[in-house]
């Protein structure tokens, strides 16, 4: 039997990070700052305004849902990380289909994961799938919520 070998990925290191990663945005979550790091893609076009991100697309849906993924393992990072630091542990992960509108071609979703003593962290996000008039976007709307215990 082989040992397993992990090898990171030659984006880590500084050098060639510098050459995938195009831009990093900022965004406000409940008072603190979560970072997105964007990998240049030509076919996907990443952007922020007032908290909001949007992801859009030339003509590939499959490239859009591939850069949500990594927006969404970013984002569970970024939780991860407020977890530590203000000792808090994750305790539930969920993503909810909110609605589906069939006529507008529009699915509305809400991921989220909870932290213990009642704080949520996640996003809503809305699926504007590609119809043959328009190309795919993504949007996808941060909150923080902090529930009295």
């Amino acid at each position: 039997m082989l040992a397993q070998v992990y090898i990171l990925p030659p984006w880590t290191s500084e050098n060639n990070r510098k050459n995938v990663i195009k831009k990093t945005l900022e965004v406000p979550v409940g008072g603190n700052i979560f970072y997105f790091e964007i990998p240049d893609n030509p076919m996907v076009y990443v952007s922020e305004m007032n908290g909001v991100l949007y992801i859009n697309g030339l003509s590939y849906w499959d490239s859009e849902l591939y850069m949500f993924q990594d927006l969404k393992d970013e984002f569970v990072e970024n939780v991860l990380t407020l977890a530590k630091a203000v000792n808090k542990e994750v305790v539930e992960a969920n993503d909810i289909l909110l609605s589906f509108d069939d006529k507008k071609h529009l699915e509305r979703r809400r991921f989220y994961l909870t932290l213990s003593d009642g704080i949520e962290v996640g996003f809503y996000y809305n699926l504007y799938l590609p119809d043959g008039k328009r190309n795919g976007i993504i949007e996808i709307i941060p909150y923080y919520k902090k529930y009295s215990t």
